[in-house]
């Protein structure tokens, strides 16, 4: 029999393998460049969504770092002028006050007031003498005090307080606060003239960015929500790729199975024609290569049970008569 001959896998399901295997590849390999990367040796290749989010977060990058720049010019500027300001109200103060000594002054009210002015939204104004000592500022317990004992804590303030005893100085220093964080403040030093005081202006750099900070919040939403927003796209991309994988399937099985039904059909009517029974209609109404096999298979029958039939003639005809011999 021919099927006791059948061995391995069959045409239908090589068929559907043959035609669902690159399908099925080739959505694999769209889904990585969508959505994964790739690295080979010193080859790397970015999905879609990673390059997505480099440009946001290159563009966040940028942003910040060119508005935060600005920004502190911009405050730099700002403590300048406000140091420079003071500078010029000490100056006229002391003018206003001739033959008083700067013992005599160090205890004037009106001039507590115009020495000690806000800077920022922490920051102050302080005046010391050009030795370093302290005569006017926001922490009583300084007043007086050589400024210079702060060198072990804060050398980058003594440097820059050194550097503004003979003339206008300016620079950063780290200060740490209560809770132990560490915050640059910027310092400018504008000495009064025709005095030996200088005026000492400083505060907290960053509270002049802090749009730049709002810009990184901003950012990380935006960041954030396009995470979010393409996680979602990721899971309703990847449903429709299974539903058309499965509607795929199905459709492939039932076009594989279209074309193997009629080889099926025409592989039994052989088998049956080989077994000897030559009177098996062959109904196949498919055409191209199908419909060959179906007209080679027919006209087999037809020669097959044309010889059987000369066959049979010749056996009859050898046959002795009857009543002879």
């Amino acid at each position: 029999m021919a099927n006791d001959t059948k061995g391995g896998m069959g045409l239908l399901p090589r068929l559907i393998i043959g035609i669902f295997i690159p399908i099925l590849l080739a959505f694999l390999i769209i889904s990585s460049i969508l959505f994964f990367s790739i690295n080979i040796g010193l080859f790397q290749f970015k999905s879609i969504r990673d390059i997505g989010f480099s440009s946001l977060s290159d563009l966040s990058t940028a942003a910040v770092k060119e508005s935060t720049t600005s920004l502190n010019k911009l405050g730099e500027r700002i403590i300048y002028e406000k140091a420079q300001d003071v500078a010029k109200q000490i100056e006229i103060f002391v003018k206003s006050q001739p033959n008083t000594s700067l013992a005599v002054l160090s205890k004037n009210s009106r001039l507590k007031e115009i020495a000690i002015q806000k800077v920022g939204e922490t920051g102050y104004t302080a005046v010391h003498d050009n030795r370093g000592i302290n005569y006017f500022h926001v922490n009583p317990q300084i007043v007086g005090t050589d400024l210079h004992q702060l060198a072990t804590k804060l050398p980058e303030f003594v440097k820059i307080l050194d550097a503004g005893l003979a003339g206008p100085a300016s620079g950063y220093y780290n200060w740490k606060d209560a809770d132990g964080s560490v915050r640059p403040k910027f310092m400018v030093n504008i000495p009064v003239r025709g005095t030996n005081l200088v005026v000492a202006a400083t505060t907290y750099i960053d509270e002049f960015s802090k749009p730049a900070k709002n810009i990184v919040d901003k950012m990380s939403q935006i960041e954030k929500a396009y995470s979010s927003q393409y996680n979602n796209k990721f899971v309703i991309f990847y449903i429709i790729v299974l539903i058309d994988l499965l509607v795929l399937l199905v459709v492939i099985y039932l076009y594989s199975h279209s074309i193997i039904r009629p080889i099926r059909y025409l592989s039994d009517v052989a088998d049956k024609i080989s077994m000897g029974d030559l009177k098996t209609t062959i109904k196949v109404k498919a055409k191209g290569e199908v419909a060959v096999l179906a007209e080679s298979i027919e006209r087999m029958q037809t020669s097959v049970k044309a010889a059987i039939d000369r066959l049979q003639k010749r056996r009859d005809n050898g046959k002795p008569q009857a009543g002879n011999g």
